[in-house]
């Protein structure tokens, strides 16, 4: 009869991460039997847990996990808002890379109201990146006390002065804050018109009510036609000049017609199509 040949034994790789991943594993919980073996003869649990930290993080360090240095991208060319995000972040070299969480420090850097689109990532064995982009003032909002400037996703930019902006958009009421970039998007379709808006007032946080420099009130409809308003808007401004006759309303609620109203002295109604 044929040899019947034995079946050579499976080869199971481990990759570096893995085996040092293991390693850790096992000096922890060695450690944490040690640290519970204190506290029961004798010794207070906070200092058993001081010690069992201290123990982590020396443990750590030697094995090469920890903090050799902090990386920002995206905020090169700011060097004052990278410097506050560095800050925020409380991360400092040396520290045990297991203790910093990525979820904690994009919390830390979002709190800033300084940059956009936080990305945290921890590049084993030492080393943190932030990704970041800076927040773009984009609008003023008036909270009913003072005005507050808007960054790009709507959100208020507590540490950037009005004074400072006052060229932006003026919007006020309730969610115009959160609405108002998208309305500065549309507006971009029809400079002459934005650059004439004194006021956008925020209508049942659906809609804006547009008060122009000419004294006109230019209702525009609700936020899902925004965009295609606009683009009719730059046709009419182009062609008749819209925004700039001697009207008291501009009405574009109704979808393809605008709707002109003269001022009290005149009683009259145009309807433009």
């Amino acid at each position: 009869m044929p040899k019947v040949k034995k079946p050579e034994p499976e080869e199971v790789y481990y990759d570096r991460g893995t085996q040092i991943s293991s390693v850790i594993f096992g000096i922890v919980m060695v450690i944490a039997m040690i640290v519970a073996g204190a506290a029961l003869l004798g010794g207070s649990l906070s200092k058993a847990s001081q010690r069992w930290s201290n123990a982590f993080d020396g443990m750590s360090r030697s094995v090469g996990l920890s903090v050799e240095s902090v990386e920002l991208v995206g905020l090169e060319h700011i060097p004052a808002v990278a410097r506050s995000v560095r800050e925020a972040a409380m991360i400092e070299p040396g520290e045990n890379m297991f203790r910093a969480d990525p979820h904690t420090i994009r919390a830390r850097v979002e709190d800033t109201r300084l940059v956009t689109n936080v990305r945290v990532y921890r590049l084993w064995p030492d080393t943190v990146m932030i990704r970041a982009d800076a927040a773009q003032p984009t609008a003023l909002w008036f909270d009913g006390e003072g005005w507050k400037v808007v960054d790009n996703f709507g959100r208020v930019m507590t540490r950037t002065r009005a004074s400072d902006h006052a060229h932006l958009l003026k919007s006020a009421g309730p969610g115009a804050a959160a609405a108002a970039p998208d309305l500065v998007a549309a507006l971009a379709k029809a400079p002459s018109v934005g650059q004439r808006v004194a006021l956008a007032r925020r209508v049942s946080e659906r809609r804006w009510d547009l008060e122009l420099t000419t004294g006109a009130t230019l209702r525009l409809p609700g936020d899902e036609d925004l965009s295609v308003v606009a683009e009719s808007l730059a046709r009419m401004e182009a062609s008749a000049d819209l925004t700039r006759r001697a009207v008291r309303t501009i009405d574009m609620r109704v979808p393809g017609r605008v709707f002109l109203t003269l001022w009290p002295a005149s009683s009259r109604v145009e309807e433009a199509a």
